[in-house]
């Protein structure tokens, strides 16, 4: 494998973690794409050389389609040695996430999933987050007349959901959100120490507090979300070994509200910006809402880019040489504003005709629980405009912090008030 790869033009190398990233990304994207758009950037592994990092959109639907050339296991291409060593206890679980899995053990964990994720088993869940979310508005307006949408709903209605599908107490939601945020920094920053560490307890939490969970449910099955995945691996007669289990109800735990929250909260202060936008929304009908919702998930991409790929074996992609153990990071913010793809990208446009967005990744590691995602988004979005149909931002846009994750950048906190009649 080569050391090195120059860049074809002067632009300096892509760092995933430079912090003009986290609030409005898309203007570097854009000059990357223009100059270099399958570009050798820093890695995010401090011992990697580097990593191919792509901003246009058939790039990375490419990628993403091609399970074959990329891999998601570091150790297929011999590249077990690049995970640093701050980050090799955390692997052992986030390597058996869904999204970790190469066939065919994916094929086999997906099986298993879908069965869980039933269409019947998700809709049903539509009063339950309707219901939760119109009780959590009204008892943040109850309590000032200026709410904070991330703390006050963005933040908590997700892990009510997750909580109520994988069995996650009420009690246990502030320790079980903590151990999120800090599993998710450490994959942001694999080769931090201290953010590897802070990681490494969450995910022996996360651990031991679901290898209880799946235990009562095999002694006393519930109907939930974790109920259903051990039923259905047990009547298939290949049952998830205890690991299994174990992690994947992690990656959803992780992945259930941490993208959620950035959904609805970069969702609302687009459509702050954009105001004619939000005013449209109140007009729309439940199939052009129903399209609203999937233009919304294209402009905010709660998720900026995805975990790394690697290269199986020597090929050509885009006029650049990849070889075998090379890694590739697919930059799904960057493909979702492509303006050969999303004319005007920028813009939130409902009327935008159909096109691929990779919001939920692409090919066989499509998102397992994008329909459950899509649902609590519409009905989050849905609850704001009856309850606060004139909201306003309380501060200015520009004053907006946000969470120094790279992965999953969003705000820290949007103040929001519905103005007096």
């Amino acid at each position: 494998m080569t050391t090195a790869t120059p860049s074809r033009t002067a632009l300096p190398r892509f760092d995933p973690v430079e912090p003009a990233l986290l609030g409005d990304p898309y203007p570097i994207y854009a000059r990357y794409r223009n100059a270099d758009p399958i570009h050798w950037g820093t890695a995010s592994m401090s011992d990697l050389p580097g990593s191919w990092y792509l901003f246009r959109h058939q790039d990375n639907i490419d990628v993403l389609a091609d399970a074959d050339r990329f891999a998601n296991d570091p150790a297929s291409v011999g590249m077990s040695h690049a995970v640093p060593e701050a980050f090799k206890p955390i692997t052992h679980i986030f390597q058996r996430w869904l999204g970790g899995q190469d066939e065919p053990d994916h094929r086999r964990l997906r099986a298993i999933l879908a069965k869980a994720f039933t269409p019947r088993r998700v809709s049903a869940l539509q009063p339950r987050i309707a219901a939760i979310t119109a009780e959590l508005i009204d008892h943040a307006r109850a309590t000032s007349d200026v709410i904070d949408l991330v703390a006050d709903v963005a933040f908590p209605l997700p892990m009510a959901v997750v909580g109520d599908a994988l069995g996650v107490q009420p009690p246990d939601w502030p320790r079980f959100q903590q151990w999120s945020a800090d599993l998710s920094n450490a994959v942001d920053r694999a080769g931090d120490p201290a953010a590897a560490a802070l990681g490494a307890a969450a995910i022996s939490g996360m651990a031991e507090y679901f290898a209880d969970a799946v235990a009562r449910q095999r002694k006393s099955p519930q109907d939930d979300l974790l109920g259903a995945m051990v039923a259905a691996a047990d009547d298939d007669g290949q049952p998830m070994d205890e690991l299994e289990v174990i992690a994947i109800a992690t990656e959803l735990g992780v992945a259930g509200h941490e993208t959620s929250t950035n959904a609805i909260a970069k969702s609302i202060l687009g459509l702050m910006d954009q105001r004619d936008r939000w005013e449209e929304l109140k007009t729309l009908s439940d199939k052009a809402f129903d399209n609203a919702v999937d233009e919304l998930m294209r402009w905010g991409a709660p998720v900026q880019r995805q975990r790394w790929r690697w290269v199986t074996e020597d090929h050509m992609l885009g006029g650049r040489s990849l070889e075998r153990g090379q890694s590739v990071v697919a930059i799904l913010g960057a493909a979702n504003r492509d303006p050969a793809v999303f004319a005007d990208p920028d813009r939130i446009d409902f009327a935008r005709p159909s096109a691929r967005h990779v919001t939920f990744g692409f090919g066989v590691h499509f998102c397992v629980g994008a329909t459950l995602a899509r649902l609590e988004f519409k009905t989050a979005i849905k609850a704001l405009l009856e309850h606060m149909p004139d909201m306003e931002l309380a501060s200015s846009p520009d004053a907006i912090q946000w969470r120094p994750n790279f992965i999953l950048p969003g705000p820290v906190s949007v103040p929001i008030h519905q103005p007096a009649a």
